[in-house]
């Protein structure tokens, strides 16, 4: 059935009868507004409080919500203000962090491009040593294959065969010589660098410079066959150092103080990683704790100086030129024998 029969059906049913007495018991629980006879009040007053109540009502009720609507805008206004300010904190600090990541990754790579400069630097100046070996290996070769071809002529066989050996036996004494040269300079490159590191202040001992000298084979003299090297620092000892450690704790401000001496072959190094070939006619004197070359008595403090650091001599003052020069260049008259004033 449809909607529509359902409420056609309904409307065809009879309509129930309403129970007894319901007029009545409706008619007594109506209240009916009291007059103004009864009361003792004005009904227009009633009235006018039924009709102001509701909307004073609905005034204090609407300004309490735009009270509230108010008091929750401006919590929301400053919380605004308070978060943007955050933000623009937030965004200083993240600026200034890749500010401080861009100037950490410059400082690792400028440390990187010193550190290379400090190595490229000391590869230059091996690269000099090791130029400085080969010029002299190539002078040695040199010598040696005159000396074969000497050796190779048929004549004078004994006098050959002694100035071979007499000739052999003075390259072995050179080469040891440039070799034991070699070693006092690596010694004092080894001291600049652990001075360099350690507030200019020379090493106390051999055994602190293990970091810097490459090997202890290097503290033996080639010359000395009466000590051998030690294999390494583990097991070096007094026993396998030929050299002697004259300044121990020096200063590199005293460049002219002997830092290292070979007893065998008389050379020097200086402080300032200079090295000295003394000979048998020169030594050393102690001045005040600390050793110095002794120079000869009565010798130029200025050419001593030009010899050692390798300077150039002083070259003579010019001399006047002679009068008949002078004459002959037309810078003295003919008929004169005047000579002009210097």
């Amino acid at each position: 059935m449809t909607d529509s029969e359902i409420e056609t059906l309904l409307r065809k049913n009879p309509r129930p009868a309403a129970p007894a007495g319901l007029l009545e018991r409706l008619q007594r629980d109506v209240a009916l507004p009291r007059t103004a006879s009864a009361t003792g009040r004005p009904s227009g007053w009633l009235h006018l409080l039924r009709r102001w109540i509701p909307a004073t009502a609905c005034i204090v009720a609407s300004v309490a919500v735009i009270a509230v609507q108010s008091n929750t805008t401006t919590r929301l206004r400053h919380e605004n203000e308070a978060l943007r300010a955050a933000t623009q904190n937030l965004d200083q600090l993240r600026r200034g962090h890749e500010e401080y990541q861009r100037l950490k990754a410059e400082n690792q790579e400028l440390e990187r491009l010193r550190n290379d400069q400090a190595e490229l630097q000391k590869l230059r100046a091996e690269v000099t040593q090791l130029r400085a070996q080969v010029q002299e290996i190539s002078r040695l070769r040199a010598e040696n294959q005159q000396l074969l071809a000497a050796a190779q002529q048929p004549a004078q066989p004994r006098a050959n065969e002694d100035f071979l050996a007499q000739s052999d036996a003075e390259q072995r004494a050179k080469a040891q010589s440039i070799a034991c040269i070699n070693n006092l300079k690596q010694i004092g490159l080894a001291a600049r660098v652990w001075a360099t590191d350690n507030n200019d202040i020379l090493p106390p001992n051999w055994l602190c410079q293990s970091n810097e000298l490459s090997t202890p084979k290097i503290l033996v003299c080639p010359a000395d066959a009466a000590r051998t090297a030690a294999p390494n620092w583990a097991s070096f000892s007094a026993a396998n150092v030929s050299y002697e450690f004259l300044n121990p704790n020096g200063s590199e401000t005293e460049p002219q103080v002997v830092l290292a001496r070979c007893p065998i072959h008389n050379h020097v190094c200086l402080s300032d990683g200079s090295v000295q070939q003394l000979g048998k006619n020169r030594g050393i004197v102690q001045k005040d704790g600390k050793y110095y070359i002794a120079e000869p008595a009565g010798s130029d403090p200025e050419t001593l100086m030009r010899k050692r650091y390798g300077l150039p001599e002083k070259q003579p003052a010019p001399t006047a030129p002679s009068e008949e020069l002078m004459r002959r260049y037309g810078l003295i008259p003919a008929h004169t024998n005047a000579v002009p004033p210097k």
